[in-house]
C-alpha cells in the first residue's frame, strides 16, 4: 500500500528501517511481491536503490481494492482499513453523501453494495489528491443522459465542493459504472407494477426453470411469489452488471460459505444453471449474494425443531395447574410442550423432563425436578437448567448417532502422504473408494469437478470439503483423508479432505449432520486436533469430543 501511495518511489533502506527488516529480508519480500503482482498488470522495479511500482492508474486502483478486501475480511475491519487509507476525509460523511443522492432518486441498495461504492469513491478521491487522475476510460458503455452517469455527476459535484478536488470526465465515467444494475426502489415496491416491466422475460423464464431444477435436486421448493420477485430483480441487476463485469464485492463471502454451507451450495448450483442459460459469468461474491436471498427465505420457512415434552405433575394442589403451569409455559417458551397431569396419570417414559411437588415421587425418578407448591424463582431456575441440559443431551445423542452413521471406516484414509499429489488427484482417490464401495456412480466424479470449478471447497481452517453439484449418491457418507503434511488447495493449505456424498433419500438427516460437521471444522484448532488422529477410532472419539464442546 505504501508503494501505491508513492509517485516517486521509495528508498530501499528507508523502507527497511521503517519495517524493522534487514535489507536481505526486504529483498526477499520484494521478490515475493513481484510474483504476486505478475497477473495484476503491474511491475516492481528497483533503480538506484529506489523501489517503483509501475503500471496504469486503473490497474493500480484495482490492486488497491483487492488489498483492502484481503485485509478487511469483515465489514468493520474493511471500514477501518479504508478510513486509515483516506486519512482525514470522513468515511461516514462520504457514505452519507452517496446515500442521500441515491435516496433522492428513490434508490435503495444493500450494505455490501454501498460499501463497494464507497470504497471505490474513497480510492478515487485519495488518488486524485495524490495527483493521480484517470486520463481515459476504454469502451465506455453509457450515454451521458444515462441514469447511472447522471447519478455519478450529482455525487461528484457535491464531493468536489466539499473536498475541493476536481473529478475528471474519465473519473466520473469510471465511477458511474458502479451504479449499473441499481433498481428504482419506488418502481420495485409498487405492487400494481408487473414484474415484467422491470425484469426481462428471458430472466423470468430462466429463474422459473432453475428453481424447478433446484426443487428436483435438493427437494427444496423455492416457488414463493415474494421470494421469486426479489430474486428475479436481483438477477436482472446481476445480468446488467455482468455485461461489463462490474461485480459487487462481498466482504462476508467466507462467513457465508462457512456458516451456511448447504445454502451456499444451493446458490452455487442455481448460479451455474443461470450462467449456462443466460450465457453470462459472475464471480463468487455474486454467488454469495444469491445465497443470502435463499438463506433469508429458508430461514422464514424453517421447520420448528421437535418440542421437548415437560411433564408437570400438579398433584391436585389448589391453583397449581392454572397458575404455576401457566408460568412455566411462559418461561420456557414455544419450543417446549407442557403436559399437566395428576400424578396418578403419569407416564414418564413418553416425556423428557418430569416436574413435581411430590418429594417422594421425585426421588424415585432419575432427572426429576422437585419444586414447591407455590413456585419460587429458584424453582424456575431449576426447571430451566434441567430443560437446557436435556435438550443438549438429546442433541448430543443425535449427533453421535449421525457421526457413526455417516463417517465410515471403509472410506477413511489415515495419515496419507501428499508428496507429488495435486488436489485433483486426492479427489480422484477418494472418489475411487466411494465408487468401489457402492456409494456413488461414475458420473459423480464429473459433477464433483464441476462443483470445484465453480467455487473452491477449501476453507482457511485447513480442510477441503469437495462434493458433487447434485444429491444423487446411492448412500450418504463422508470419505475422510488425513494428510501427513498440508497440501495447497486453491487459496488455502489443507490437512484434512472430506469428500461428501449425499443421497436424496437421506438428505434431511445428512444436512443436520453436515451443518454440525462444518461448524466444527471451520475452527483451525479443531482441524489440527482431528488431523493428529492416528486411526479411525481416534478420529471418531475426537469428533465426538468436539461435538460436546460445541454445545
Amino acid at each position: 500500500m505504501t508503494l501505491l501511495k508513492s509517485n516517486h518511489g521509495i528508498d530501499l533502506y528507508d523502507l527497511a528501517d521503517t519495517m524493522f527488516l534487514s535489507e536481505s529480508t526486504l529483498k526477499n519480500d520484494i521478490q515475493l511481491l513481484r510474483n504476486e503482482i505478475q497477473n495484476k498488470q503491474l511491475k516492481l522495479t528497483i533503480k538506484a536503490n529506489q523501489i517503483y511500482l509501475e503500471g496504469s492508474e486503473s490497474d493500480k486502483r484495482r490492486y488497491m481494492i483487492s488489498l483492502l478486501y484481503e485485509e478487511g475480511d469483515y465489514q468493520e475491519k474493511l471500514k477501518y482499513h479504508v478510513q486509515d487509507m483516506i486519512g482525514t476525509l470522513s468515511l461516514i460523511d462520504l457514505e452519507q453523501t452517496i446515500h442521500d443522492v441515491l435516496a433522492s432518486h428513490k434508490i435503495k441498495i444493500n450494505r455490501y453494495s454501498m460499501n463497494n461504492i464507497v470504497l471505490h469513491f474513497a480510492i478515487s478521491i485519495e488518488r486524485i489528491r495524490q495527483g493521480n487522475d484517470l486520463k481515459s476510460v476504454k469502451d465506455f458503455p453509457l450515454r451521458n443522459d444515462a441514469t447511472e452517469f447522471q447519478l455519478c455527476v450529482e455525487i461528484t459535484e457535491l464531493l468536489s465542493n466539499t473536498y475541493h478536488i476536481h473529478f475528471s470526465d474519465a473519473e466520473v465515467k469510471q465511477l458511474s459504472l458502479l451504479f449499473i444494475g441499481l433498481q428504482n426502489e419506488y418502481l420495485t415496491n409498487r405492487k400494481e407494477l408487473a414484474l415484467s416491466k422491470i425484469v426481462e422475460a428471458r430472466v423470468i423464464e430462466t429463474l422459473n426453470e432453475v428453481l424447478e431444477k433446484v426443487k428436483e435436486t435438493y427437494l427444496i421448493d423455492l416457488q414463493d411469489e415474494a421470494f421469486f420477485n426479489k430474486l428475479a430483480i436481483h438477477l436482472q441487476n446481476l445480468y446488467d452488471r455482468s455485461q461489463y463485469e462490474r461485480f459487487t464485492r462481498n466482504s462476508s463471502l467466507l462467513d457465508i460459505k462457512t456458516a451456511y454451507p448447504l445454502t451456499y451450495d444451493i446458490a452455487v448450483y442455481l448460479s451455474m444453471l443461470v450462467q449456462e442459460k443466460l450465457a453470462i459469468w459472475f464471480n463468487e461474491d455474486e454467488i454469495s449474494f444469491i445465497a443470502l436471498h435463499i438463506g433469508a427465505y429458508l430461514e422464514s420457512k424453517k421447520e420448528k425443531r421437535p418440542k421437548l415434552r415437560v411433564l408437570v405433575d400438579h398433584n391436585n394442589y389448589h391453583d397449581f395447574e392454572e397458575t404455576n403451569v401457566q408460568n412455566i409455559r411462559s418461561m420456557l417458551g414455544e419450543d417446549v410442550e407442557i403436559v399437566a397431569v395428576d400424578h396418578h396419570e403419569v407416564s414418564i417414559q413418553e416425556n423428557d423432563v418430569y416436574v413435581s411437588s411430590d418429594r417422594d415421587r421425585v426421588t424415585e425418578i432419575n432427572g426429576a425436578v422437585y419444586v414447591h407448591p407455590i413456585l419460587t424463582r429458584k424453582d424456575f431456575a431449576k426447571i430451566q437448567k434441567r430443560v437446557t441440559a436435556k435438550r443438549k443431551s438429546n442433541w448430543r445423542k443425535q449427533m453421535f448417532h449421525l457421526i457413526d452413521r455417516f463417517i465410515i471406516e471403509d472410506l477413511y484414509f489415515n495419515q496419507f502422504d501428499p508428496t507429488d499429489q495435486t488436489p485433483k488427484m486426492i479427489r480422484e482417490k477418494l472418489f475411487d473408494r466411494l465408487l468401489v464401495t457402492g456409494y456413488v456412480e461414475e458420473e459423480f466424479s464429473q459433477r464433483m469437478e464441476k462443483r470445484e470449478a465453480m467455487s473452491s471447497t477449501s476453507f482457511p481452517s485447513g480442510i477441503a470439503v469437495p462434493h458433487s453439484l447434485e444429491q444423487q449418491a446411492k448412500k450418504s457418507a463422508l470419505s475422510i483423508m488425513i494428510l501427513q503434511e498440508t497440501l495447497k488447495w486453491d487459496e488455502y493449505p489443507v490437512q484434512i479432505v472430506a469428500l461428501v456424498a449425499i443421497s436424496q433419500d437421506e438428505s434431511k438427516e445428512f444436512n443436520d449432520f453436515f451443518e454440525m460437521f462444518i461448524e466444527i471444522v471451520s475452527d483451525p484448532i479443531n482441524v489440527r486436533l482431528l488431523a493428529g488422529a492416528e486411526n479411525f477410532t481416534e478420529f471418531i472419539l475426537k469428533m465426538k469430543m468436539l461435538v460436546e464442546t460445541e454445545e
